[in-house]
């Protein structure tokens, strides 16, 4: 594609909103994703990075890249640090994306290789995480949906890879963000803590490392002489505390309006779904007893059509529905444009029910549920409770990410519980049965309706924790269930499990004290003093200290994290992917694992990290080889190409 084209199809109308909202979820967005007008540009151009200052690994590779970005002289780079809590706050803001700010940030995704490119480029993600400064145009929308929906891709694994490669040569030509490195997550425990290990992303490592059948993964306290090089499943000790150092405060405990690392790894404990993980992405039934698919048809959206009803697109692309309360957009017509059309036809839960009452949908999911599961409550888990839930998800921070497939959820009898994708989806496995369960109560809330600190409402699972205590900003504490489902009916209730009969049929630490200290250094500091057992994150040459001592062990796992930064690309004169692309030949990666992260990682030459590179590529050494040319150290080409981009606009420069 030539340049004029390129630089053409960027520009993203101010009327393109999250998709999965309406009228009152959306409207505090509206306005914020238009690009300023500029009269005067000149170079150096003034620049303003924006980092956490909690992570300090991530607030040094910044400065180096600030530092490379200066010496060329084509920019003058001033860097704003902000605790991890404001520094999210400051990039989720409405107005983020009118600033020409670039924030550096970490993205986890999945091990579905539509996580590593949707989240961050596609359009229905703008204004919240990870699409804050308005990244993406139609046909890339419209690529990274051929990649994951349709029944040739569902059917056709190959085809897929083949997709997604097209879709990560389309992310370096359009260079909307920058990744720096794939990170690998180092976790540091004292000698009490045996059997640890870590899974793939942080926010499930907790939950995952204290009792995992899927890979007869169990943690216990012994407070002994023994080491954990020492022990193994024989040597199992019940009861104890952890204490575990966490690197941020928990912004909510309501799993559909939180999307953070912390909160998640808080909520794990007290919450389920009806599927379970192992470390290599393969999918088990946990509260579902056991699921099949019972129908795949051959659709698109435009079946939908009879069912939808019109709707007037306000000038901010806000969908305005006659309700006074919020209603999901399930999907929007794919003839029309929120960001061109007035009306446009709209499909709602209503109508999304209705489809499936003629047979119109997809791909049809069943779930047997777990009989006799109980919530902390003491109510029995139904499938009315999958359904509830799942509404509960409607118009939440998670709608965006929930509605891209699912289209209804239906109970079929008491433990019978029936999950419609709107058209074949080759992640439906994994991705239509991740609502978290709610008790009938609790499904009901509002938004933010799950908050001990404020509304002093607790939150209540079916999972092997149950919430005691939390401190905003102190600590969390959460003690075990004693009435948990899968200790009460055994590991027999696990049709798939074959492991040993004498594996723990739940957790065997009694309570999880998450100890809230943000800064690296003093968390390190508690886990010297013994204030606590384990902690994460720390920075790269402390690891290298805890790595040597006998007194500690350190866990590491490649993960489905990188970080990256990401250019305003609708503020001039960052509308010109030339100029992108000069700053990310600016990025010194090999030298930031190197020095700076003293080799905890990996230079990220492409936008798939191996974890998903299965699904994702169909020839990851081919994939690395093509795009690592555009991402190499290359400063001569950065500064042929700024110059490019200064001649063919006319900016001033004093160079």
């Amino acid at each position: 594609m030539g340049k004029a084209d390129n630089h053409n199809r960027l520009t993203v109308d101010r009327r393109r909103l999250l998709q999965g909202l309406g009228a009152a979820g959306a409207i505090s967005i509206a306005g914020c994703l238009g690009g300023n007008e500029t009269d005067d540009i000149a170079f150096p151009l003034d620049v303003q990075l924006e980092v956490d200052a909690d992570n300090t690994d991530r607030h040094e590779l910044t400065q180096l890249i600030g530092q490379v970005m200066e010496e060329t002289g084509y920019f003058s780079v001033d860097i704003e640090t902000h605790s991890f809590d404001d520094h999210i706050g400051r990039v989720l803001d409405p107005g983020y994306a009118d600033r020409g700010n670039i924030p550096f940030v970490r993205l986890s995704g999945t091990f579905n290789p539509e996580s590593f490119c949707d989240a961050l480029h596609g359009t229905s993600n703008q204004g919240q995480c990870c699409n804050v400064n308005g990244l993406g145009y139609e046909e890339l929308d419209r690529m990274i949906e051929h990649a994951r929906f349709g029944l040739d891709v569902a059917e056709d694994p190959d085809l897929r890879r083949e997709r997604y490669d097209e879709i990560w040569h389309e992310l370096a030509d359009y260079r909307g963000s920058s990744l720096v490195h794939f990170a690998t997550d180092e976790y540091v425990r004292n000698t009490d803590v045996h059997g640890f290990a870590p899974f793939p992303f942080s926010e499930t490592t907790l939950s995952y490392a204290l009792h995992a059948p899927v890979d007869q993964q169990v943690t216990w306290i012994d407070r002994g002489e023994v080491t954990p090089d020492e022990t193994d499943l024989s040597d199992i000790q019940t009861g104890g505390t952890l204490r575990y150092g966490v690197a941020a405060n928990i912004a909510s405990l309501d799993p559909p309006y939180s999307t953070d690392t912390t909160a998640m790894m808080a909520q794990n404990l007290i919450f389920e779904q009806l599927v379970t993980s192992d470390t290599e992405g393969n999918v088990y039934p946990w509260l579902a007893k056991r699921y099949e698919v019972l129908e795949t048809q051959d659709i698109t959206r435009e079946a939908y059509e009879d069912y939808m009803i019109t709707v007037s697109a306000n000038d901010n692309g806000v969908l305005e529905y006659d309700s006074d309360d919020p209603v999901q957009t399930i999907m929007v017509h794919p003839d029309d444009s929120r960001t061109a059309d007035d009306d446009v036809r709209a499909l709602t839960p209503d109508g999304a029910s209705k489809a499936v009452d003629d047979d119109v949908f997809g791909m049809q999911w069943r779930y047997h549920l777990q009989e006799g599961v109980e919530f902390h409550d003491g109510e029995e888990l139904t499938a009315e409770n999958v359904v509830l839930s799942v509404e509960r998800y409607e118009n939440s921070d998670l709608a965006a990410q929930t509605f891209d497939s699912l289209l209804h959820a239906r109970a079929v009898d008491e433990y019978t519980v029936d999950l419609y994708a709107q058209i074949p989806d080759a992640e439906a496995e994994r991705e239509l049965p991740g609502a978290y369960i709610h008790s009938t109560e609790q499904a009901q809330l509002g938004p933010d309706g799950i908050d001990p600190l404020g509304d002093g409402v607790e939150p209540v699972g079916t999972g092997p924790y149950i919430y005691d205590e939390f401190e905003d900003e102190e600590y969390f504490i959460a003690t075990k269930n004693d009435n948990y489902w899968l200790e009460q009916q055994g590991l027999d209730a696990l049709e798939w499990y074959d492991g040993p009969t004498d594996f723990p049929a739940g957790p065997v630490v009694d309570e999880i004290d998450l100890h809230i200290i943000t800064e690296d250094s003093t968390r390190s500091a508690a886990l010297q003093k013994d204030e606590i057992d384990a902690t994460y994150n720390l920075v790269s040459d402390t690891l290298n200290e805890y790595d040597s001592d006998e007194e500690y062990v350190v866990d590491s796992i490649g993960s489905g994290g990188y970080n990256y930064f990401q250019y305003p690309v609708q503020i001039e004169p960052w509308d010109d992917p030339r100029l992108r692309k000069a700053v990310n030949h600016l990025v010194p990666r090999q030298q930031i694992v190197d020095e700076i992260l003293d080799g905890w990682g990996e230079p990220a030459w492409t936008m798939v990290p191996e974890l998903a590179k299965g699904l994702g590529t169909a020839d990851y050494d081919a994939l690395e080889s093509d795009i690592r040319p555009q991402n190499e150290f290359d400063t001569e080409r950065a500064v042929e190409l700024i110059e490019e981009v200064i001649a063919d606009h006319g900016y001033e420069s004093n160079i």
